[in-house]
């Protein structure tokens, strides 16, 4: 599947309460003093909203790959080489199972610890620190949050959008995080961008052209680890993604009233597995394409 396929589609997402969002953040920026951005450890480089760049400035950052179990680990290793070599402190986490409030914690305390030394020089006692939690919808911000507070303190769901307003969240006596909601971007450049963040389920699956998106993915992972088909369906391979989608139909006994392949049943049930890393861990991107 060529890229002149996948940009016909054209996929946009912009809701209202994302620019309102944008807005409020460029306002609250200068109460914090660093930033937390997560990034989908399955497209480090894809997840990196240009808008919040504008907005996060010079701040000091710790970058999160959150959802590495996700991710093929290999991979993720290094991507977390490739942002440390630009000089960004980068941590990759399984947020439902690693030691998310310590590791976070601890990272936070070297990004700012510059910082705090002068503060303490002066005679501050305490410091508390500030941060700002930004990313792309879906990323993982509310489930960090939540696993760091130990309490269900903003609310999550595995599909985008669901954290619309600002909130700030008093961790510990000694770091106070302020959630944003996930914003994207108003315009995808680059369509193939937009596939990537779409099976990583950061774009509404309601103006996503379905078919078309699972057969991009069908025709990645055949190229690139094609075993998760194999071993997952039991279906012979195929240089067509159309032909695998339909055998995957069959494989599954997802048939329509004629005995031909329900494909949009088919592509449901497909989605949803290799969201939930059914098929396997997955990496959209590797590091040394972005050299």
């Amino acid at each position: 599947m060529d890229k002149g396929n996948i940009q016909s589609a054209n996929i946009n997402w912009y809701p209202g309460h994302m620019a309102k969002a944008k807005r409020e953040m460029q306002e609250k920026i200068k109460l914090v003093d660093m930033v937390i951005e997560l990034r989908d450890a399955r497209m480090p480089e894809g997840s990196i909203n240009p808008v919040l760049n504008e907005v996060i400035g010079n701040k000091p950052r710790l970058i999160i790959l959150a959802k590495k179990d996700k991710a093929d680990n290999e991979i993720t290793k290094k991507w977390v080489s490739y942002f440390m070599s630009a000089g960004n402190k980068t941590i990759a986490l399984d947020l439902l199972h690693d030691q998310v409030s310590k590791i976070v914690s601890d990272a936070c305390m070297e990004v700012m610890q510059e910082k705090i030394n002068k503060l303490k020089a002066k005679g501050m006692k305490h410091v508390e620190i500030k941060a700002m939690v930004v990313g792309i919808p879906n990323v993982g911000k509310s489930t960090m949050i939540n696993s760091i507070s130990r309490k269900k303190m903003a609310k999550t769901a595995d599909h985008p959008g669901v954290t619309k307003s600002l909130q700030w969240i008093k961790v510990s006596p000694d770091v106070a995080l302020l959630d944003t909601p996930g914003v994207l971007w108003p315009k995808f450049e680059d369509q193939e961008v937009a596939y990537k963040l779409a099976l990583c389920g950061s774009i509404n699956d309601n103006v996503l052209p379905l078919n078309d998106l699972v057969i991009y993915a069908i025709d990645f992972i055949h190229k690139n680890k094609p075993e998760m088909l194999s071993d997952r369906y039991h279906i012979e391979l195929d240089e067509d993604p159309h032909v695998m989608l339909e055998r995957i139909a069959i494989a599954r006994h997802f048939l329509d009233g004629n005995g031909n392949p329900d494909i949009t049943r088919t592509i449901a049930i497909f989605l949803n597995e290799l969201r939930d890393g059914l098929l396997g861990t997955i990496s959209w991107e590797k590091p040394d394409e972005n050299a």
